[in-house]
C-alpha cells in the first residue's frame, strides 16, 4: 500500500470533500480523508492497481490543484492544537 498526503489549498467546504472523495474512490483509492482545517487530502492505495498520475488528474478535473505532497499521513487529529476561548 502507498500512503500519501496532498496539499490542496482550494479545499474549503463539504462539497470539496465529496468531490475529491468521489474522484479518488473512482480512481481505485481504498482510503481517502480530506481535512478542511489543514487543506490536505490523505489517500491510501495499491500502486499495482492505481495509477497515481491518473488519480492526481481526477482530482484536478474536479477543480482542485495539488500544490505539494508528503509521504504517509501528514495530518492527525484535527482537534490537536486547537485553542479555545472562555468567556467569564
Amino acid at each position: 500500500m502507498k500512503e500519501v498526503t496532498y496539499d490542496v489549498p482550494e479545499v474549503s467546504c463539504e462539497h470539496c470533500v465529496n468531490a475529491i472523495t468521489k474522484a479518488a474512490k473512482e480512481s481505485g483509492v481504498q482510503e481517502v480523508e480530506v481535512d478542511l482545517v489543514t487543506k490536505k487530502v490523505y489517500v491510501s492505495f495499491d500502486p499495482a492497481t492505481v495509477n497515481e498520475a491518473s488519480l492526481k488528474e481526477a482530482i484536478a478535473e474536479e477543480g482542485y490543484d495539488i500544490t505539494g505532497e508528503t509521504s504517509g499521513k501528514a495530518f492527525g487529529n484535527i482537534a490537536t492544537g486547537k485553542k479555545t476561548l472562555n468567556f467569564i
